[in-house]
């Protein structure tokens, strides 16, 4: 019975290069998402209140000195409200653009 087993594990484990190249994926939703950044902002603005919360983009450029973010209805857009030499600006953001949000 031990050989049986042995024999039936053998045929179910994969070649070693092809375990590696095995990817795993997690889907989350928008919605799921874009509270996560709410929150994650609402944390760093606490946490730090002289400091200025940013995001970066995934093309490399930055939201600073956000004030503000707040979610569009169908939870895959984020409106950002920030200071800027010009004074108060808005942006809307597509959550998939986000790269990192975090504080200087």
């Amino acid at each position: 019975m031990f050989t049986a087993l042995c024999t039936a594990a053998a045929l179910v484990s994969l070649p070693q290069e092809e375990a590696l190249s095995l990817k795993s994926y997690m889907l989350i939703t928008p919605q799921s998402r874009a509270a996560d950044y709410l929150q994650a902002f609402e944390i760093l603005r606490k946490e730090k209140t002289a400091g200025k919360v940013f995001f970066e983009l995934r093309d490399g450029s930055m939201i600073s000195n956000v004030i503000e973010i707040s979610t569009l209805p169908n939870s895959t857009l984020l409106l950002c409200r920030y200071n800027s030499n010009q004074g108060i600006k808005f942006q809307v953001i597509k959550i998939e653009e986000i790269a990192t949000l975090s504080y200087q």
